[in-house]
This record gives structure tokens, C-alpha cells and sequence, in this order.
């Protein structure tokens, strides 16, 4: 019977790189990552929260400077134009406006994060690509212009009999390019390490629009709010533009090459992969955003619109909080896309940092609802009140998933830019088109809270360190799912295995969250009547695509390409799987096994006939391992470094600062209990447990598997170690704390027993019992903290099977 007994692999304990085997088929290696020039911003690399915490910081904050300077002087603006123009001719103007801003950001194809993500690494062809976006942008932005004002009499008829049609085509076909290009320039500056101009900028243009519609108001010119908010706009786009591309870029460019910057190569298809998966999300966000104004107008009336409009201004200066966060962190990570953990954790310092200044602001425009509208007239404070200290609250989950989608593109993660966005959107205009007819424009802000909120959720769930398991499994099934998906068939990579050609992805076996391990061959890997041998059968396949879980996967090739190529140990390697193959797909990476046949180790040891010979069996199938690669040596500062220090350097990162001195005093009792004495040092499994192991029908072992863990320099009495208390764990469903805190007291005489016949025989100095039970615990535990950021921010598991065996091992080793 074939093992369903695989684990998927992991963080291994000595990230070495994977040397080239001849059963190995490289099929491409990942782009070389931009390096950030001195002077525009550090390489990235390095300390994440001191990174994030200087120039990402800075740059976001100056984004939300700039957008401040836009709303405060924003909120002049159209407390002038409520006092000066009737509450109809506001309505209409706005709906105007939004439908350009709505037009101008759906046209310009998401310009704005391609060349955000990419500029920042394109290098000497920043400029060509810069053009280039503008170039698309503006040309689609005037089509859509065009296309919305040949059919406004359908879609806007209230526009079309305030000003006319030909006015009304003229506008748009200028007005939206130039807010497409108005859009767009600002992400570029930001992808420069500009982003402190942009407040400069965007002063500028609040105080331009507050002139101009003064000097449109004197000289009555019809249309006077949206014509005064657009000739502002060109105005700007012009001086900007000139100064960017004359002069901005260029020095960046030089300043790129002059540090020795690598840059990427941005292809069209790259870029096109970008933007097709990124410009689908963004059309639905940007239709909830700026098209909400056009669905009030038709569902409520010109004179609700324009209370919604005051309302949406004012709220939205709350999401842009996060927006400008969220730019800058696109920035400073697009060279280190490829590390999955730089961006996770850039992720959640950006939500925190967005939530600082978003959840106080949420809170006082929530409470201050009446006295900020009370402003603009008594009807808008009576129409939107409710409707504003919703909008605001939803502004808290939008820190959420306005920064998921920005990971995806820094990751090029094209479903999540487009399933995020579009699930939010379609929460918010469905919500609405049924609600407004029944709460008025409050029904928009309950739409928008609710939207914003159920997306925020599921994304907390997918992406939490800890759930509680009924969840975690169901999770870790979408996750492996989706990496399924993005492997796809894997035929590349099997086309290099013997027979591989035609095989199939069969049963899956195992999936967490970052990792894979599916059944593949004939079929499926399905057994037939007759077949015999592995390869005859199939193979599995293992992908992971996070940064730690690729090294786990590459070093256990590594250890199989090593331990296969130890002719001392030749006649074990039936026992071990082999690399038929390796390699890059998409941006994960995946290896083919060979299958070893056998059931899986915790089923033999739960038997109460086979149990008993499978783990004697299992202690002289290692124990041949480690008679053949081991040699008697003194134990010195080095090995004492690898066992004890760095894991219990991991171990201090899960518990509380209390209990950090009685982990130095550990370290300090296991240091001089080891230091100088002879032991057997070689190859150790490092997680030698049933779940790793397969057995026949009668209890002998016929495979060990999952290598992640091996060490070339291991303490190998500790694998016996760990058998025995794996299998006391897994046979009597304990947890390794209690285990531990009792064979500290003592270990049971038949474990005793067989820990100190496994140092007879590999030789050395023996070591006392209870060192070794906690040397077997600190290696498990250590390991879990660095491979698992769930099990460790569980705090049930902490507290049971860290912090009191924690307390236990060194009082009993103070005793001893």
C-alpha cells in the first residue's frame, strides 16, 4: 500500500543551496531583484520594521500629507460652491466630476501601480516606460471620454439639458485624459522617491481650484465648478510632467545606474500580465468609488446626490490615508517581491500604520457627523449624517484590504488584485442599488461599512497566524488550492522525469499554508492491478512558494542527492525517496519524489501487535545511519552553538521577558553538561517521528521521509531520542510539555533503557537522561518556531508545550 504519511516540507535548519545533480532539470531561474541606489532609497533587505519605519514611512506619510493638504482646502472648495450655487447645480456638477474621475481612472488601464511597481527597477528604460503609460493612459481616457458623452442622453440626461451636448462631449473628451495623466503622475513621483513633492503638488492644486472657481463664478462661465476643478487639473499635469520627464527621472536614472542598481527586464507581456489581472480590480473599486455619485443620481435625484457628494469627499480623505500607505510600500518593495515573508510582514506594518491614523479620524468624523456637515447647510447635515459616520467607519477595514491588494502587486499576484477589489465593489453597489431606495443615502453608507467589512474578515482569516483548527484546515485547503492552481499541470517539469511524459496531478496528500504534496503518474498516480514499483506507480510532487518553505524544499533535495551519493550507506537507500526532478514553475517551486511504498507509521504504531517491533525496528534502521556517516569526536563550540544557543535563542522569541533568564540559565546547564565531551556526531534525520516514517505489513520500516530537517552535524543520539517521545505522544495522545515534565522526573525504564543502549552503541561519553529528554524537546520546539508562525502564535501551544517544560527542564537541571 502506498504512504498517505507525507508531510509537506518546510524551513530546514541550515539554509545551504541546492547543488546541481544530473536527476535535477532546472527550467529557469527567477528574475534578478532591482537594487535601490544610494541616495533614493535603501537596498531592500535587511530589518523590515527599520526599513519600513524610515523612507517607506516618511513617503507615506507625505502622501497623506498631500492628500490632507487636497481635502482640508477640498472642504473650502465645495463649502464655497454650496454657498454659491444651489444644491441642484452642486448635484449636477458633481456627477459630473465623479463621471470624469470615474472615466479618467478606468481608462488609464491601472497605469498608475503598473509604473508604480515597475519604475522603481526598470532602470535606463524608466523613462520609455513612463511615456509609454502615459501615452495608453490618455489615449484610452479621451475614447472613453468620447464614448460616455455620445451616450449621456441615455445614462445622464440631466447633464446633457444643463449644458448642452456639445458642450458637454468637449469636456469630456478633454477633461478625462487629463485626469487619467493627473492620476498617474503622482504614483510615478512616488516610484522615483518623490513622493515628498507630492504635497507641494497637490496644495497647489487645492488653493488653483479655490481661485478658479472664484474667477469662473465672477466671470459666469457655465459649468463654473467642474470647468474651475479641470483647467486646475491640466494646469498641473503640465507644470509636473515637464519637470518629471525633463529633469526628475533622468537623475533618477543616472543616480540607479551610479549605485550599481540591477535592473529588472520588463517585458510587454510582464506588463500586460500586470495590468490585465490589476486593471480588472481596479475598474470595480473605481466604479465603487467615483460611479456611486452617478447610481445616487439615478436612483435619488440630483439634491440626495449632492448630500452623498459632501458625504464621499469628506470620507474619502480616510481611505486615502491608507492609499498613500499603501503606495509607499509598493515602492519600497518592488525589489524584493520574490521574498514572500519581506512582503507579509511590509503588509501588516503598513495596516498598522494606516489603522494609527485611520481609526481615531474614523471615530471623531463618525461622532462629529452633524457639526462637519452643518457646515456646508442644514439640508446636508439632516440628509447625510448617518450616511458620513458610516462611510467613515468603513475607512477602518479598508486599511485591510486596500493593503492585500497592494501585497498581490508587489507579488504580481494577479487573483488576489482582482478578487479583492471586485468582491468589495460588487458588496457596495449592489448593497446600495437595493438600500437607497429604502434609507435614502444612508443605505450607500451601510453598503459601503458592510462591503468593506465582510471582505476585511475573510481576508483576517486567510492570512491569520493562528486559527483555531475546525478553521486553519478549511484555510489551508483554498491556500493549497491555489497554489494548484498556479503550478497548473506541472508538465515542464515532468517532461524531465523517466516516463513522465502524460502523467497527471492525482489525490492530493498533504497542504498547508505555504506548501503541497500531490500524487502524480499515470492517472493520477491511481494503482492498477499488477503494477509493481514505484516509479511504475507514479511519483509526488511537492510546491511551495513562500521564501521558507522553498529553502525547506531545496535543502531536503539537497540531503537526498547527498545521502543517495554515500555509498556507505548504500544499502539504505531503498528506504529513502529520490529527486526525479526540480525546478521553477510560475514563481513557486516544485520537486518530483519518487514514492516509497509502505502505510504510514502512525497507523503501524497504533497497533497494539505491530506497534511495539515497528519502533525497535525503526531505532535500528536509524541507528544504521548513524553508525555509517557518525564519528566519536569531542562536542565543541560550534555544535553547542547549533544545539542549544541559536535554538534557544528561538525558543526566548516565544515567551514572555520573564522567562528569558531562566532560558540563559538552560542554555547555560545543557552548555556545561555537553561542552568537551565525546559523542557520536553525523547525519541526523531532525524529526525522526512515526508521521515520517512508513512500514509493511508486519511492522518493519521500508521508508523515512521528509529530509527538511536533516543535519549533516547532528547530535544523532537525539533522533532515538525523538522516536521514543513521538511515540509515546502520538501512541497515547499527549502533548510533548507533559511528556517532557514527567520523564524529567524520570524517563520510563524501557525508554531509559533504550536511549542508553543507543549511546552504547554509537559510542562516547554518555549523557544523563534528562539532558537528553530536554535537548529532544528544545530541538522539536525550536523547530516549530521557526517553521510555523501559526503553531507559535498559539498561545494554548506555547504555554503548554514552551513555557512549562520551560521552567521544568531547568529546575530539574538546577537539581541535577
Amino acid at each position: 500500500m502506498e504512504s498517505r504519511g507525507v508531510r509537506a516540507p518546510d524551513d530546514p535548519p541550515k539554509p545551504e543551496p541546492p547543488r546541481p545533480t544530473r536527476t535535477r532539470a532546472r527550467l529557469r531561474r527567477p528574475l534578478r531583484a532591482g537594487v535601490l541606489p544610494t541616495g533614493i532609497g535603501k537596498r531592500i533587505g535587511g530589518r523590515i520594521g527599520k526599513r519600513i519605519g524610515s523612507a517607506a514611512h516618511r513617503d507615506g506619510l507625505a502622501l497623506i500629507l498631500g492628500s490632507g493638504l487636497t481635502s482640508a482646502v477640498g472642504l473650502v472648495y465645495w463649502v464655497l460652491a454650496a454657498r454659491l450655487f444651489p444644491a441642484d447645480v452642486v448635484g449636477l456638477n458633481q456627477a459630473a466630476l465623479s463621471a470624469v474621475m470615474l472615466l479618467g481612472s478606468v481608462a488609464h488601464l491601472n497605469m498608475t501601480y503598473a509604473l508604480l511597481r515597475f519604475v522603481p527597477v526598470a532602470g535606463h528604460a524608466a523613462r520609455r516606460l513612463v511615456i509609454g503609460g502615459y501615452l495608453a493612459a490618455g489615449g484610452i481616457a479621451a475614447l472613453a471620454g468620447l464614448a460616455f458623452a455620445a451616450g449621456a442622453r441615455w445614462w445622464a440626461p440631466d447633464l446633457v439639458a444643463a449644458v448642452g451636448q456639445d458642450r458637454l462631449t468637449v469636456f469630456f473628451v478633454l477633461a478625462t485624459p487629463v485626469w487619467a495623466l493627473f492620476t498617474v503622475q503622482d504614483y510615478v513621483l512616488t516610484g522615483i522617491r518623490r513622493a515628498t513633492v507630492v504635497p507641494l503638488e497637490n496644495g497647489v492644486f487645492a488653493l488653483l481650484k479655490v481661485g478658479l472657481l472664484l474667477a469662473a463664478l465672477v466671470a459666469t462661465v457655465t459649468g463654473a465648478i467642474a470647468v474651475s476643478w479641470m483647467v486646475a487639473t491640466a494646469l498641473l499635469v503640465l507644470v509636473v510632467n515637464v519637470w518629471l520627464l525633463a529633469r526628475a527621472l533622468p537623475r533618477f536614472t543616472r543616480e540607479y545606474g551610479a549605485a550599481g542598481g540591477a535592473a529588472e527586464r520588463i517585458t510587454a507581456r510582464d506588463l500586460g500580465a500586470f495590468v490585465r489581472a490589476d486593471y480588472a480590480g481596479a475598474i470595480f473599486q473605481q466604479a465603487a468609488m467615483f460611479g456611486m455619485p452617478v447610481l445616487v443620481l439615478g436612483r435619488l435625484g440630483p439634491e440626495a446626490n449632492g448630500a452623498y457628494g459632501i458625504v464621499w469627499q469628506i470620507a474619502q480623505a480616510l481611505f486615502v490615508v491608507s492609499s498613500g500607505m499603501n503606495q509607499s510600500m509598493v515602492a519600497h518593495t518592488a525589489a524584493d517581491a520574490a521574498s514572500a515573508d519581506t512582503v507579509e510582514t511590509a503588509r501588516r506594518a503598513t495596516i498598522r500604520r494606516s489603522l494609527t491614523l485611520v481609526l481615531p479620524g474614523a471615530l471623531v468624523v463618525a461622532a462629529g457627523a452633524p457639526l462637519i456637515l452643518s457646515v456646508f447647510g442644514a439640508g446636508y447635515a439632516r440628509e447625510g449624517t448617518a450616511a458620513l459616520a458610516l462611510t467613515a467607519l468603513a475607512a477602518v477595514p479598508y486599511s485591510v484590504t486596500s493593503a492585500t491588494v497592494s501585497a498581490a502587486r508587489v507579488r504580481r499576484r494577479g487573483r488576489v488584485q482582482f478578487a479583492v477589489p471586485a468582491a468589495a465593489a460588487v458588496l457596495v453597489i449592489g448593497g446600495s442599488w437595493l438600500l437607497l431606495p429604502v434609507l435614502g443615502i444612508v443605505g450607500a453608507g451601510v453598503a459601503w461599512l458592510v462591503g468593506q467589512s465582510v471582505v476585511a474578515l475573510v481576508i483576517m482569516l486567510v492570512t491569520a497566524r493562528w486559527l483555531p483548527p475546525f478553521l486553519a484546515h478549511r484555510v489551508d485547503a483554498l491556500r493549497s488550492a491555489g497554489l494548484l492552481r498556479r503550478i497548473g499541470g506541472a508538465d515542464s517539469l515532468l517532461l524531465g522525469v523517466p516516463g513522465g511524459a502524460g502523467w497527471t496531478l492525482g489525490e492530493r496528500l498533504t497542504g498547508g499554508s505555504e506548501s503541497v504534496v500531490v500524487r502524480v503518474g499515470p492517472d493520477g498516480g491511481a494503482l492498477r492491478p499488477g503494477q509493481q514499483g514505484a516509479l511504475q506507480q507514479g511519483a509526488l510532487l511537492k510546491a511551495c512558494d513562500t521564501p521558507r518553505s522553498r529553502r525547506g524544499l531545496a535543502w531536503q533535495t539537497e540531503v537526498l542527492d547527498r545521502l543517495h551519493a554515500d555509498p556507505r550507506i548504500g544499502h539504505l537507500h531503498p528506504l529513502l525517496p529520490r529527486v526525479l526532478g526540480a525546478g521553477e514553475i510560475g514563481r513557486s517551486y516544485c520537486v518530483i519524489e519518487s514514492l516509497v511504498p509502505g502505510e504510514s507509521g502512525l497507523t503501524v504504531l497504533r497497533d497494539p501487535v505491530r506497534g511495539p517491533g515497528f519502533v525497535d525496528h525503526a531505532a535500528e534502521v536509524i541507528g544504521e545511519l548513524h553508525r555509517h556517516t557518525g564519528e566519536v569526536r569531542p562536542i565543541g563550540p560550534e555544535d553547542l552553538d547549533a544545539w542549544v544557543h541559536e535554538p534557544l535563542s528561538r525558543v526566548r522569541s516565544l515567551v514572555p521577558r520573564a522567562l528569558h533568564a531562566d532560558a540563559r540559565t538552560l542554555a547555560a546547564r545543557l552548555d556545561a553538561a555537553l561542552r568537551g565531551r565525546r559523542a557520536s556526531v553525523g547525519w541526523v534525520h531532525g524529526d525522526f517521528s512515526p508521521v515520517n516514517l512508513l512500514a509493511d505489513a508486519g511492522g518493519r520500516v521500508t521508508g523515512i521521509v521528509d529530509w527538511c530537517e536533516a543535519r549533516p552535524a547532528g547530535l544523532q543520539v537525539l533522533d532515538v531520542v525523538a522516536l521514543h517521545q513521538f511515540a509515546v505522544m502520538h501512541g497515547a495522545g499527549r502533548e510533548l510539555g507533559s511528556l517532557v515534565l514527567d520523564w524529567l522526573a524520570g524517563p520510563p525504564d524501557a525508554v531509559g533503557e533504550r536511549m542508553g543502549t543507543a549511546q552504547r552503541r554509537l559510542g562516547g561519553d554518555p549523557v544523563d537522561d534528562r539532558v537528553l529528554t530536554v535537548l529532544g524537546w528544545l530541538q522539536h520546539v525550536s523547530e516549530v518556531a521557526r517553521k510555523s508562525a501559526r503553531a507559535s502564535a498559539n498561545p494554548v501551544w506555547v504555554r503548554r508545550n514552551v513555557r512549562a517544560p520551560l521552567r521544568g527542564a531547568r529546575a530539574a537541571l538546577d537539581a541535577a
